[in-house]
């Protein structure tokens, strides 16, 4: 036994020789940045050691550093080498190309040594120029579909992580244009087409209506000031809501349109770094400033702004149901009631279900109608009618007072009972499913809207039973990114994770997700989602016909945190009437390793 000791005190000797001969070359030969660190804990020494090598790349670098935004070092006050440590700080552990690591006890302390090649230093920024024009090619998409908010979003971020590389003027696109300049263009281009007009007044509400070259703005972000502080305000499909003091006793309105999106760079650290070092970049174009007494001829001077956003999917003549006079009758009154405070008047209206739901719509923030509600009354395969149109703006005070714009969705029963309400997904996302997937039949394509609506709002409204019954027992349930070896097995057509090596970490059974979001619910105001793209598929080649895929890119907010990511749901839709989640994954962005997940990463044929 002694022996045994005795080697491996020789062979650890050994090593630690052979390790201190390694850092000696690494230290003294010039071809290595490098940072060393002792402390307590091996997490904060090696925290210390990646900034004393990212501040021995910044020496390096600082020289020839070529800062596109000059305006951050003025308006920060800052040294311009002070902005370049900053901007190689913002390379984290995950994002710096072949960083090594060594770990060595000393006593009760441990030492960090990190290192890296300086051949290494192009290829980090080669990374993030990569990851920025990914974005304008992002953004460029998303203009096309009408996604204002989404494509200044990404244009900003593209041009934020631009600037903090080291030469930022000389990165162009493919046809040539350097992008630090292009960019913010391309951006005063988009906010000088968004127009902004007063609606009407309401109390302490001001309604809003934005359109895009004279279209109605699916999504977008604004901050204003409620004459007090500054709120959000957040539109959808053409209308956003400011939601003021009370008695505010003016006529003059100012609001500035979003660009920078911090709070969804939360699930991003580099996103999250880079906006915190380059500066804010002023658009004078964002902003806006109303005058309501100028605007006093709304009537006349919004119609051709109004009818542009109260344009909507109309059902054709089969859609289209039967005695739709006696459904009105019921939505006037819910619509009465809503107005008037008084929402027990409206509970004949519903069943006893539906009334759960309605009094949970109610409580959700400060709900009001906005505009004037253009109802179409769908046929569903199943005996019911859906009722779309309309639309209410939901205020939460606490913190940072927020208003979102959603649609509202009412689903009666064969007796002309509302028996359920879900927020809509919005006329984009409602015309890819029920217009676009003609191919399919209708009662998939009906049964996939209501699915994905009673879930987006499930999420908003708490429904922690509902969300409970809409998973399966053995539902595979990731969070976050994941790396693994995949492997095919042979299968029987069932869904299956043979072979995959998922880190149990991410990966979490039913109950505990369900115990996540009970605590999330608790400890906040409010939860909102919203879907920003999807991709939708059946699995033509699958026994299964009746699985369906979705993938969403996903806004989540509430009241103490935002981010955005890629929700991917596998639906079992074999019963219409319940259908089941078999997975549900998000990942805040694309794997470098295999991109988004998929159908077939789970599934096999």
């Amino acid at each position: 036994m002694k022996r045994i000791i005795i080697l491996i005190v020789l062979i650890v000797s050994a090593f630690e020789h052979i390790y201190s001969q390694n850092w000696d070359y690494i230290v003294n030969s010039g071809e290595y940045y490098y940072g060393e660190a002792v402390s307590e804990t091996e997490e904060q020494a090696d925290k210390e050691a990646l900034s004393r090598l990212c501040s021995m790349i910044a020496v390096h670098v600082s020289s020839d550093f070529g800062s596109a935004y000059s305006q951050t070092v003025k308006d920060h006050k800052m040294e311009h080498s002070e902005f370049v440590h900053r901007c190689i700080l913002t390379y984290t552990s995950s994002t710096l190309t072949n960083c090594e690591r060594m770990t060595l006890d000393s006593g009760s302390k441990k030492i960090v040594r990190r290192w890296m090649k300086r051949s290494e230093l192009s290829r980090i920024y080669e990374s993030r120029i990569a990851k920025a024009k990914d974005m304008v090619a992002m953004a460029g998409e998303a203009i096309e579909r009408n996604k204002v908010g989404i494509a200044l979003q990404y244009y900003y971020w593209a041009y934020s992580l631009l600037c903090s590389t080291q030469y930022p003027n000389e990165v162009t696109d493919d046809e040539g244009h350097i992008l630090v300049n292009w960019i913010p263009s391309q951006m005063r281009y988009i906010l000088g087409d968004i127009k902004v007009s007063l609606d009407q007044k309401d109390g302490e509400n001001v309604d809003l209506l934005f359109t895009y070259k004279g279209s109605p703005v699916s999504e977008l972000e604004f901050n204003y000031n409620d004459g007090r502080e500054i709120c959000v305000g957040k539109a959808k499909d053409g209308r956003g809501t400011m939601l003021m003091i009370p008695d505010f006793d003016g006529d003059m309105y100012h609001l500035n349109i979003e660009y920078e999106y911090k709070s969804l760079s939360r699930g991003d650290s580099e996103m999250e770094s880079v906006l915190n070092v380059v500066g804010r970049l002023t658009l004078p174009e964002a902003f806006e400033k109303l005058n309501f007494r100028i605007n006093r001829q709304i009537a006349s001077g919004n119609h051709s702004a109004r009818k542009a956003v109260s344009k909507q999917i109309v059902p054709s003549a089969t859609q289209l149901a039967e005695q739709s006079e006696t459904y009105q009758v019921a939505m006037n009154r819910v619509l009465g009631a809503i107005r008037a405070h008084r929402h027990t008047d409206a509970y004949p209206c519903f069943t006893l279900e539906g009334r759960e739901m309605f009094d949970k719509l109610i409580g959700y923030g400060k709900g009001r109608v906005v505009g004037e509600p253009q109802m179409h009354y769908y046929k569903s395969h199943d005996g019911d009618v859906v009722a779309r149109g309309l639309q209410m703006s939901f205020s939460f005070r606490n913190g940072t007072k927020t208003t979102f714009v959603e649609d509202v969705v009412f689903t009666f029963n064969d007796k002309g009972k509302i028996k359920n309400i879900a927020f809509g997904l919005g006329k984009n996302a409602e015309n890819d499913i029920l217009v676009k997937k003609v191919r399919w039949k209708e009662e998939i394509r009906e049964d996939l809207v209501e699915f994905l609506e009673n879930y987006k709002t499930a999420y908003c409204l708490k429904r922690l039973d509902y969300i409970r019954d809409i998973f399966a027992d053995d539902a595979i349930i990731i969070v976050g990114n994941v790396t693994r070896v995949y492997t095919r097995q042979p299968g029987d057509g069932n869904m299956s994770l043979k072979g995959r090596n998922i880190i149990s970490t991410n990966r979490y059974t039913k109950d505990k997700y369900l115990e996540n979001l009970a605590r999330c619910f608790r400890n906040n105001e409010f939860v909102n989602i919203r879907f920003r793209h999807s991709d939708i598929q059946k699995l033509e080649k699958s026994s299964n016909q009746d699985i369906i895929c979705v993938q969403l890119a996903q806004d989540y907010n509430s009241s103490s945190y935002a981010d955005q990511g890629y929700l991917f749901l596998m639906i079992d839709m074999s019963d219409g009437d319940s259908p089941f989640i078999k997975v549900r994954t998000w990942q805040p962005e694309p794997d470098p390793k295999f991109g988004y997940y998929n159908a077939g990463d789970f599934y096999d044929e």
